[in-house]
């Protein structure tokens, strides 16, 4: 009988850890997931607030920080669970991922090449997004831009100007192909000089 037991007990003990772990795993997952949707809410809340001519060195420093905390948290949650879907954590926290990669440096962002190039070609992030994510890794190596989505304020002009856009002849197909506007429309929208 004592035999018995043991066994009994053993076996619920095999069956019911995996079951604990997967629901641990599943709550770790949800409460990542939230905190990343936290921190992107609280970050597009700052970045109203700051335009490129912002002199307000607090905001710009408390934004900073807020980037920092971001990239850290969507590093681990990438790390363990890789990229997913709106649908799977949700579309703020999805647009988190995208937003801490596509405001860290230009070595961070490299570091992360192969996991944004996966999450595009799974549908997992947006198209517009990975356009922006292209362009700004372009720009940042002193490279022409693809998409046209990168601009700069120029001093000498006083006006936002556009970022050297390789073929510009044919930069408003290749907008078309990821759910951008027109370039002619975008710079009138973001006040940018195309002259």
């Amino acid at each position: 009988m004592r035999n018995y037991l043991i066994l009994i007990l053993s076996i619920y003990f095999i069956v019911s850890i995996p079951s604990y772990s997967q629901n641990q795993s599943e709550n770790n997952f949800k409460e990542e997931a939230k905190a990343i949707e936290e921190l992107t809410i609280q970050s597009l809340k700052i970045r109203q607030q700051v335009n490129p001519e912002s002199e307000d060195q607090e905001l710009i420093k408390e934004m900073k920080v807020l980037d920092s905390t971001l990239l850290h948290k969507v590093t681990i949650f990438l790390n363990e669970y890789g990229w997913k879907s709106k649908k799977e954590i949700g579309e703020l926290a999805n647009m988190g991922l995208f937003l801490a990669i596509q405001h860290s440096s230009k070595e961070e962002m490299e570091s992360f090449k192969e996991i944004v190039e996966k999450a595009y070609l799974e549908n997992k992030i947006e198209k517009r997004n990975y356009a922006l994510y292209i362009d700004r890794l372009k720009v940042y190596n002193d490279l022409p831009q693809i998409y046209g989505t990168q601009y700069y304020y120029d001093e000498k002009s006083a006006s936002f100007r556009l970022n050297e856009i390789e073929d510009f002849a044919n930069v408003n197909k290749r907008r078309r192909k990821v759910g951008l506007p027109k370039i002619e429309k975008y710079a009138k929208q973001n006040n940018i000089a195309l002259d």
